[in-house]
């Protein structure tokens, strides 16, 4: 947590960690976050973002939209087949335990409240402990973050992967995304 006036970074699992954590999760019935964790990783979506996700908006479609609620951006997400078999595992896991209707947002509490930012970076803490994944000041920007990281290291770490991150990230210039 930053003291007041001050930031805090953050930094991004290795692709592998990000892998192995899903796996552990998923042995542990850990739906709810597993898919949380999953979204923000193939995704880079921001936390905000994340949380106004319906099952309408994700399950059995090959992308959706998003109106980002920073920065009021249109973003247009694909849903590759790793993410997919991830959506599906878990709304049929998580459908098991409660009634779930297509237009509930997928991250509620038993109260069927939006989770908040605070309990997300809370139960994140605990999984990177849990799981004993290595990063340093692990929160909610972590999964946006590895998803950077893979991508720049998917285009072999240039210039032109900086773009087209700044793009996808909606970043003011490249210099932000560096």
């Amino acid at each position: 947590m930053a003291l007041k006036n001050r930031k805090t970074e953050c930094n991004p699992m290795d692709w592998e960690q990000f892998l192995l954590l899903a796996d552990r999760m998923k042995k542990s019935n850990d739906y709810k976050f597993l898919l949380l964790i999953s979204i923000g990783c193939y995704c880079g979506l921001r936390l905000s973002d994340i949380l106004q996700i319906k099952w309408i908006d994700i399950l059995g479609i090959d992308y959706f939209e998003i109106s980002e609620r920073k920065t009021g951006k249109h973003r247009k997400i694909t849903i590759n087949t790793g993410l997919r078999d991830i959506i599906n595992f878990c709304y049929g896991n998580l459908k098991l335990r409660r009634n779930i209707n297509a237009d509930d947002n997928v991250f509620i509490n038993r109260l069927g409240v939006v989770i908040s930012k605070q309990y997300v970076n809370r139960r994140l803490h605990h999984f990177f402990q849990k799981y004993k994944v290595k990063v340093q000041n692990g929160s909610s920007h972590t999964v946006r973050k590895t998803f950077g990281k893979r991508v720049y290291e998917m285009n072999d770490r240039s210039e032109a992967a900086l773009i087209l991150l700044s793009s996808i990230f909606n970043h003011q210039s490249v210099s932000v995304t560096r």
